[in-house]
């Protein structure tokens, strides 16, 4: 017994020590026609299945998703949303906000922007066009 607690302790460690090791992190800037896209929401969605990994953008344009996100390399779709709150437009002044990227980025099934992530770093940047 004094022999089996030592072995079971060393077999748990080894197998901690490889948690995390394959996962993928995310970075890369933002534009809107060439220009900065200074606010918004960018999600990379599983192509096939469920997983979501999301993070602000960065009033530079930049965003990073860190290993912390557990994000898992595969094929992603991915979705850029950013508004504008205009005051005192709804019933009451509430605030309405206004896109600003365009609809067609702003779902997965719909959206033409994609990701093939490896284990490790990736980076990632997208120059959105307006349809207007």
């Amino acid at each position: 017994m004094k022999t089996l607690v030592p072995l079971i302790c060393v077999v748990l460690l080894f197998g901690l020590c490889g948690c995390g090791a394959n996962v993928s992190t995310i970075s890369g800037k933002v534009t809107l026609d060439g220009k900065i896209l200074d606010k918004g929401d960018i999600g990379f969605h599983q192509a096939e299945g469920l997983v979501v990994s999301t993070t602000r953008i960065n009033p530079d344009g930049s965003y990073t998703i860190g290993a912390e996100a557990k994000t898992l390399p595969g094929n992603y779709k991915v979705v850029i949303i950013a508004n504008e709150v205009s005051i005192g437009k709804g019933p009451g002044n509430v605030p309405i906000p206004t896109r600003i990227t365009p609809l067609a980025y702003s779902n997965k099934e719909q959206t033409p922007l994609k990701a093939e992530l490896k284990v490790g770093s990736n980076e990632f940047n997208f120059d959105l066009k307006n349809t207007k």
